[in-house]
């Protein structure tokens, strides 16, 4: 692990995560080292606080006073201890332990809290950038800093998401001067961004819930200056793990603590329409 260290560097150095494959050689060169990678883009760090994060964080101080009783406690409790985590949603009365076999989900569960967090998309080192997990090792740290804070009798939780697919099946009839091939490609890549936005925009809003009209893929789909007309389209919503699929003409995300998300581009299938075969009219010449 290297560490940055502040040379008199710009106060606004660490605004920004450094991104992967920046780092490839030794200052000093060692004959011992024959490679250098940086397969991931920097982590943790933080900024010289300013005077507007300064007013922002000491007028939190007083109103949640470092205990954890209200929702808005909790949220902004983890957010200012943890700058990693982009986004924080509480759940009162919720139980959420999920397992290999489905664990256990109540939103009438008296005396449990769960925590539901999303971490910060810009370091880009999700596997997965369409269903950001934060690691194992933060979701502890969060729940013991919070275990400090909050009542002896509150039962928490702190979880990642639950990640609800949306995928699209259709056939598009494309213009005769586009590559069928290549903009069926386009297609796929172009509805996973519209279903997932944040993944493709740092400055797009990740939104717990979710909703996606069937009517409003079509007219998204047929908007496309490639795209001639639509046909047969068939939207599909997975649950988290499970492993069929229900066709729905709208899909809204099933739990509090769910995200709709769009599956991976490949999996969009778009079949397109064959160009028709123009057939010659034999001349009428009355022989």
């Amino acid at each position: 692990m290297a560490t940055f260290i502040d040379q008199s560097n710009a106060e606004d150095f660490l605004a920004l995560s450094l991104p992967a494959n920046t780092i490839s050689k030794l200052t000093i060169p060692d004959a011992s080292i024959k490679k250098v990678e940086q397969p991931f883009a920097s982590f943790g760090g933080q900024m010289h606080e300013a005077a507007p994060k300064f007013y922002i964080r000491v007028s939190e101080r007083l109103r949640h006073k470092d205990r954890g009783i209200t929702v808005w406690d909790y949220e902004h409790l983890v957010l200012e201890a943890f700058p990693n985590i982009y986004k924080v949603k509480c759940l009162p009365h919720t139980r959420y332990e999920p397992s290999e076999t489905g664990g256990i989900y109540n939103e009438l569960a008296a005396g449990h809290v769960t925590v539901v967090t999303i971490p910060n998309l810009r370091n880009k080192n999700a596997v997965n950038p369409l269903e950001p997990y934060t690691n194992l090792g933060d979701l502890e740290q969060i729940h013991d800093f919070l275990r400090k804070r909050i009542s002896c009798f509150a039962k928490l939780h702190v979880r990642n998401p639950i990640f609800e697919q949306a995928r699209v099946v259709c056939e598009v009839k494309f213009y005769p001067q586009y590559d069928e091939t290549f903009f069926t490609k386009q297609l796929q890549q172009e509805i996973t961004q519209f279903l997932s936005p944040w993944a493709f925009d740092a400055e797009a809003k990740i939104k717990f819930g979710g909703r996606v009209d069937k009517s409003t893929l079509i007219n998204f789909i047929d908007e496309r200056y490639y795209v001639d007309y639509v046909t047969n389209f068939k939207l599909y919503h997975r649950p988290e793990k499970s492993a069929t699929e229900i066709e729905k003409d709208r899909i809204e995300a099933s739990k509090a603590a769910s995200i709709l998300v769009s599956a991976p581009a490949e999996l969009h299938l778009i079949t397109p329409i064959p160009l028709a075969v123009e057939v010659e009219t034999p001349e009428k010449c009355g022989c």
